[in-house]
């Protein structure tokens, strides 16, 4: 099973892929005169500078849906995911998991421009995010249809199964917490946030991810003061590998440029357009204003905190040597400042999870609500929350591999639309 998964995912994100990925980020970077670098101080005024708004008119909160759409981004896939990388393809992910980050936040900038701007106002019912630009570049009713599957199955894949494997895999090493135990508890307390909609899940992400984020900030940097010595090392292995030319050993540079990229769109979303959903459901419709809150998130997320743990784990553990994989090795890496590092990063994980469970599940939703109405929605609920006990208790690589698989057909259908549409976007 796990070849075959591996063989499919090779395909999916072959040199196409990641060529697509490159080639959009660095359109956009481009057309906007690299705006993520000369627009600093444009982005910290019109998202910090203002994220205390009061909602008027939208389902939530500008604040709330950047919460909410971090709660999706800061998951395992900061711990977990960094940790995943690093053993598939060496300390070289780090570069170049950095760089795509860089240059992606203007594709998270140009289809949540796209998202707000495009709204398609149908009898009975309101198509907005990247359904409604997907509908409007491809001039098809169908291909949203197809984007709106594979959302579906991201959500279920990167959104649960991923998250809620990572969790139970985190306690376990953490507490000894047995699997099936964590699955039963986990099953039932997303059941209790999601069936509220997107407003719980919003109030419950605005109090969890700045909570998070700060004990995150904490334990992080008690291992970067006891390891100091190794940070310089550190960097200098990570530029060395990124750039390796090993042909069918160890870890080359394709390698580390391949599971760079996947992880670092598995852990900010950019080109997937999943971002664009919450980003819809705000009071504000400006282009440029939703654009720059995507852009903040993914530096958040991948350029900050991801980069980060990467480092946590170069200086504190023999990475390609102790055959530890993901939440294993997180553990160890985070335990070398003691018992509070080990159960620290445990219940780390296990939140970080859990707020993208929540998150991702109003995903779902929506794609759900978009191939089959709301009427079904009940039964897209008990089937979110069944697979988040089947997570728990499955194995982790083979939850991996459809993760990356998921995300890979979800970007294909939105990279092509943004570019279509790419004389829509105006830059600030």
């Amino acid at each position: 099973m796990q070849n075959f998964l591996n063989s499919i995912n090779s395909v999916v994100w072959g040199a196409p892929m990641l060529l697509f990925f490159i080639f959009t980020a660095l359109r956009f970077s481009f057309k906007s005169r690299f705006f993520q670098f000369r627009g600093v101080a444009t982005i910290f005024k019109n998202t910090f500078g203002k994220m205390l708004r009061v909602d008027k008119t939208g389902e939530i909160s500008q604040f709330s849906a950047f919460c909410s759409v971090l709660g999706a981004c800061i998951g395992t896939g900061n711990i977990v995911g960094v940790a995943t990388a690093i053993y598939s393809g060496g300390a070289g992910t780090v570069f170049w998991m950095l760089l795509s980050a860089l240059l992606s936040t203007m594709t998270a900038y140009a289809e949540n421009y796209l998202g707000a701007r495009n709204i398609i106002r149908q009898s009975n019912k309101i198509i907005k995010g990247a359904y409604a630009y997907i509908q409007k570049a491809t001039a098809s009713k169908f291909v949203p249809l197809i984007y709106a599957l594979f959302s579906l199955m991201s959500a279920l894949g990167m959104g649960n199964l991923t998250q809620s494997n990572s969790l139970a895999d985190s306690l376990k090493n953490s507490f000894n917490i047995p699997p099936i135990v964590t699955g039963l508890v986990c099953a039932a307390l997303c059941g209790v946030v999601i069936t509220g909609g997107v407003k719980r899940i919003a109030r419950v992400q605005t109090i969890v991810v700045p909570i998070m984020t700060i004990f995150y900030l904490v334990l992080s940097t008690a291992v970067l003061i006891k390891y100091k010595s190794n940070i310089l090392p550190c960097l200098s292995l990570i530029l060395k590998e990124a750039f390796s030319i090993k042909a069918f050993s160890g870890f080359g540079m394709y390698k580390a440029v391949r599971y760079g990229i996947s992880r670092g769109v598995f852990s900010n979303e950019a080109g997937l357009g999943s971002s664009t959903i919450l980003h819809s459901e705000t009071d504000n419709s400006d282009g440029e204003v939703q654009g720059m809150w995507a852009m903040t998130e993914v530096f958040i997320d991948t350029i900050f905190m991801c980069s980060l743990t990467a480092i946590v784990i170069l200086i504190s553990t023999d990475y390609n040597q102790n055959g530890l994989f993901g939440a294993e090795l997180s553990t160890t890496a985070y335990g070398t400042i003691g018992e509070i590092g080990k159960k620290g990063v445990g219940i780390l994980t296990a939140i970080f999870a859990f707020s993208s469970l929540a998150s991702c599940s109003f995903y779902g939703e929506k794609s759900f609500e978009y191939l089959w109405g709301k009427k079904h929605l009940t039964l897209y609920k008990a089937f979110y929350i069944i697979a988040v006990f089947m997570g728990c208790v499955s194995s982790p690589k083979v939850i991996w591999t459809i993760a990356d698989i998921c995300n890979g057909l979800m970007a294909i259908p939105n990279l092509f639309s943004i570019n279509c549409l790419h004389k829509e976007v105006t830059y600030p």
